[in-house]
């Protein structure tokens, strides 16, 4: 796609799965099916390309009329294009009404006369009303197989003209925005880091437009700096972006535009703040803007939110532009304007600071004093926006407050994870010659704004020892830090032990209590993850004495937020949940989002595996939700919902988001949520019977976790499903190994009760590949009773799943039942979708087979055995009884996708309705 310069901006297809080439799969269906389609979308979404694309596979003659807005009044503009496209002939088109029917009929003679023929008409919005109506005609009276019609129009809702010009009900195409796989997916075929997709598709909205010229900055950016590709665009220069937008806005009429420009100096898009700020028309506006696309709605994001819908800007890339297509005094204007038009004081001392030129001291101490209310609603971001603002607004001789504020504005850019904002402060206060702990504070605020991804961060530490100098307290908070990124960054669990001991010890000597506590709690941490069960607690004991409250830290860092994750660790999980229940009202009420996401993510965590599957899930989306909106690293709140997924979701969503979570985790360097995405991704394989992927996944996790130094096998309890994959793909002496070493490892102490089960039901499918299938039962009915008591549901489902299978191979029909039955039950009293369909399959297979006797296996000559797994299970819902739409809301499909796969069925078995399918299928009394 080009610019209105003749500039490349990109190409606008994405890739992957429901992206473009879905998009052009759903348009060449419909065309094949309806001889008609109406494509619409707003500017820059596509339809062109998408046409394109439809007409070179369309194998046949292809015409085209493509209308413009300066010849939309000009009659038969259109059918001239025709007349140069040489299907129609002799002199041009007349308008003369005693010859509309003649030209009606002409134009129609000509465009039957050569069958399979395809007619574009594009942007029929400008279509003039002759054209329009010659060529309604055409669609009316010519079938789909003499013409074939493609219909464009520019606009987001349905499209009205293109509609009535092919018949009134034509099958619509809208050309959506692209998704967020969609994005990741564009961004990995160009090269560029996974860690950017989400920070992209929120800049551009999922706009193709915008998303391809977004793409070719990022190119440019990456040639210029690789490391400037951090998942933040604050910093970057998006010059292309900027074009495109500020194009899509000059597609509206100026009075429409002068509204968006104040709307996008704003928080959210109301016509009743706009009216009062001066936009005399703002909701004839605002309901234009949503018609060309530029604006959305979307519901409200909680109970608490006020209001049916809110209207938003498409993409963040529009707010960006719109201000900038007017100049800076009238900026200010605007500002000013909005400043006694907002009821929000914080919002309205915001727009006084930016409609403010120059310095002024009152007006400075007013932003500066707003940023208490913001921090304390929980707004980070905007309290370090006004404090960098108030810093600004500063007289040369309000040096020392100047630099007060902008030490005050990196803090919260830290617990906003804003690194765009901390990066300004800790930058003016090193300009300005700030103390050493305000430099110091401000470049740690950098490094804690960089989350989970802490590439490029070396330079920062440097530069904060450098500021340091021999202060002990300015050196333990570096350290802190630095332990942070040995763990996280480089998964050297020793290096980061040191880091935080020598931060403790450094805290003491200074003096500084909560810095101490932080500081043993890392230790704590680490010693734990080293396998120190003895020393862990006590460590941790001793940073809880010291009696900081969990804020003055941050809750993540806290030693009661280690004591509930030790809690998970050790499976004590109602008193890790009760923990967690008592600290997320203090993280709601900070608003940090790094927080939140913490507590969010080990709440789904612990109630997966208590079996409430519906609530983690909703965990899962709370902790997606704020690390999209802060711009945190999406790694770890992807391997969190493909966690929350696998157990109470599809086992196709967790697959989705833990290969998300794994691109993102490699790209960011961060190898604790590498091993934690592989590790889920290969239990996903694994129940979905791809043991030979499952086994090559856990393969990986075992070779990342023997790297690490990891001592506590029972941190991350990937090693069961390992020994299982391994079997199960034929690896038995890999599997016995690894149960061997882990009969080494895994102590007689209570931390490692729930791994101690797990390990024990791999060893039964070990006893039972292996032959000994009586060991293997009795095994599993410990297991079975071990899960029960600890209160994991979906863990004793799954022993008891593994039963049946045993039992079924020993040709014991019956207990196989119960087993999978009992199983069943679990599954659906905790609501773990995957796992009760799992269950539900295995009990449709034993239906469709006989008992065997005589130690045969007849499977091959059962009626059904030709049936794959999906047909098997939907034949035993219709033999039971259900209806086509039952069985569709049970195996989570589509009524269309359950009649299709029915009639598969009846044509493997040779049977005509469901009275001959239950006959063929149901065994006989006395099997």
């Amino acid at each position: 796609m080009s610019g209105p310069d003749g500039e490349t901006w990109g190409d606008i297809r994405g890739g992957g799965a429901g992206g473009w080439d879905s998009l052009v799969l759903s348009g060449r269906t419909s065309l094949e099916r309806h001889g008609r389609l109406a494509v619409h979308g707003p500017w820059g979404s596509g339809r062109t390309t998408l046409v394109d694309d439809l007409a070179t596979r369309s194998g046949g003659q292809v015409l085209r009329v493509h209308a413009r807005e300066a010849d939309q009044q000009l009659p038969c503009a259109g059918l001239a294009q025709l007349r140069d496209g040489t299907l129609l002939t002799g002199t041009s088109p007349t308008p003369d009404p005693a010859a509309r029917l003649g030209l009606r009929i002409a134009t129609a003679r000509a465009l039957s006369a050569r069958p399979g023929t395809l007619l574009v008409v594009e942007d029929v919005q400008w279509l003039d009303p002759v054209t329009a109506d010659v060529l309604e005609y055409c669609a009316r009276t010519l079938p789909a197989g003499r013409l074939a019609i493609v219909a464009t129009e520019r606009c987001a809702e349905r499209p009205a003209r293109a509609a009535r010009l092919l018949g009134g009900r034509p099958p619509l195409l809208a050309v959506e925005p692209a998704g967020l796989d969609e994005t990741a997916a564009m961004l990995d075929g160009l090269g560029l880091p996974a860690r950017c997709a989400t920070a992209v598709h929120r800049h551009c909205g999922g706009h193709r437009a915008l998303l391809a010229a977004c793409c070719a900055d990022l190119e440019a950016a990456a040639r210029t700096d690789p490391d400037a590709l951090t998942g933040h665009l604050a910093s970057l220069s998006l010059r292309r972006a900027d074009a495109v937008a500020a194009a899509w806005l000059d597609t509206v009429p100026e009075e429409v535009l002068a509204t968006l420009r104040t709307a996008a100096l704003t928080t959210q898009v109301d016509a009743d703040l706009l009216r009062r700020a001066g936009c005399a028309a703002a909701e004839d506006h605002v309901e234009y803007g949503l018609r060309a696309g530029l604006l959305t709605t979307r519901e409200p994001s909680s109970a608490h939110e006020p209001g049916a819908v809110r209207v938003r800007f498409a993409a963040r890339a529009l707010t960006r532009a719109a201000p900038l297509t007017t100049d800076a005094p009238s900026r200010r204007r605007a500002h000013r304007a909005l400043a006694g038009a907002v009821r929000d004081p914080v919002r309205a001392a915001w727009h006084r600071a930016l409609a403010q030129d120059g310095t002024d001291a009152e007006t400075a101490r007013e932003t500066a004093a707003a940023a208490v209310p913001a921090r304390a609603a929980g707004d980070s971001r905007l309290a370090a926006e006004l404090l960098l603002a108030a810093a600004r607004l500063t007289p040369v001789d309000g040096h020392g407050a100047r630099l007060e504020r902008l030490t005050e504005a990196a803090h919260d850019a830290a617990v906003a994870g804003a690194r765009d904002l901390a990066h300004r402060a800790a930058r003016d206060i090193v300009e300005d010659r700030g103390s050493p702990t305000q430099q110091v504070m401000a470049l740690l605020a950098v490094i804690d704004a960089y989350g989970q991804d802490l590439t490029g961060a070396e330079p920062v530490f440097t530069a904060a020892r450098r500021a340091a100098g021999a202060d002990p307290s300015l050196r333990a908070a570096i350290e802190l830090r630095a332990a942070v990124q040995a763990n996280v960054a480089a998964g050297d669990s020793a290096r980061a032990l040191h880091h935080a001991s020598t931060a403790a010890l450094l805290a003491r000597a200074a003096g500084d209590v909560p810095l101490e506590s932080a500081a043993l709690t890392m230790v704590a941490r680490m010693e734990r993850v080293l396998g120190r069960l003895e020393a862990a607690p006590a460590t941790l004991a001793r940073a809880l004495t010291l009696g900081v409250p969990p804020l003055r830290m941050g809750i993540r860092n806290s030693p009661e937020y280690l004591a509930a994750r030790h809690a998970v660790f050790d499976g004590r999980l109602p008193q890790a949940r009760a923990a967690l229940m008592e600290l997320l009202p203090l993280a709601l009420a900070a608003g940090c989002a790094e927080d939140l996401a913490e507590v969010w993510r080990s709440l789904a965590e612990v109630d997966a595996a208590l079996g409430a599957c519906a609530r983690a899930l909703r965990w899962a989306d709370s902790a997606l939700s704020v690390t999209a909106t802060a711009d945190l690293s999406p790694g770890p709140a992807w391997y969190t919902a493909a966690l929350a997924h696998s157990h109470g979701g599809s086992f196709e969503q967790a697959l989705q988001y833990a290969t998300r979570a794994l691109r993102a985790s490699r790209a960011e360097h961060d190898p604790l949520h590498t091993t934690r995405s592989l590790w889920v991704m290969g239990a996903v394989h694994l129940h979905s019977g791809h043991v030979d992927r499952a086994a090559a996944a856990l393969m990986e996790v075992a070779g990342l976790e023997e790297r690490s130094g990891a001592g506590d096998p029972a941190v991350l309890r990937w090693q069961a499903d390992a020994v299982e994959a391994f079997a199960s793909a034929g690896q038995l002496p890999r599997a016995h190994d690894l149960l061997d070493r882990m009969q080494r490892t895994v102590r007689p102490h209570g931390a490692h009760a729930m791994l101690r089960a797990a390990l024990t039901r791999s060893r039964a499918v070990c006893l039972h590949h292996d032959g000994d299938s009586d060991g293997a039962v009795e095994l599993l009915d410990d297991t079975a009773r071990v899960f029960s008591t600890l209160g994991t549901p979906v863990e004793e489902g799954r022993t008891l799943l593994v039963r049946g299978r045993v039992e079924r191979r020993r040709r014991r029909s019956a207990a196989a039942r119960t087993a999978w039955e009992q199983a069943r039950a679990l599954f659906e009293a905790a609501g773990a979708r995957p796992w009760a369909a799992l269950a539900e399959e295995h009990l449709v297979r034993l239906a469709g087979i006989p008992s065997g006797r005589g130690g045969s296996d007849v499977r091959e000559a059962t009626p059904g055995s030709n049936l794959t797994a999906h047909e098997l299970r939907l034949a035993g819902l219709i033999c039971s009884g259900c209806t086509n739409q039952e069985a569709a809301q049970r195996m989570f499909v589509s009524r269309k996708t359950v009649e299709s796969t029915l009639s598969r069925i009846y044509r493997k078995l040779g049977v005509r309705n469901r009275t001959q399918l239950t006959a063929v299928l149901t065994p006989s009394a006395g099997t």
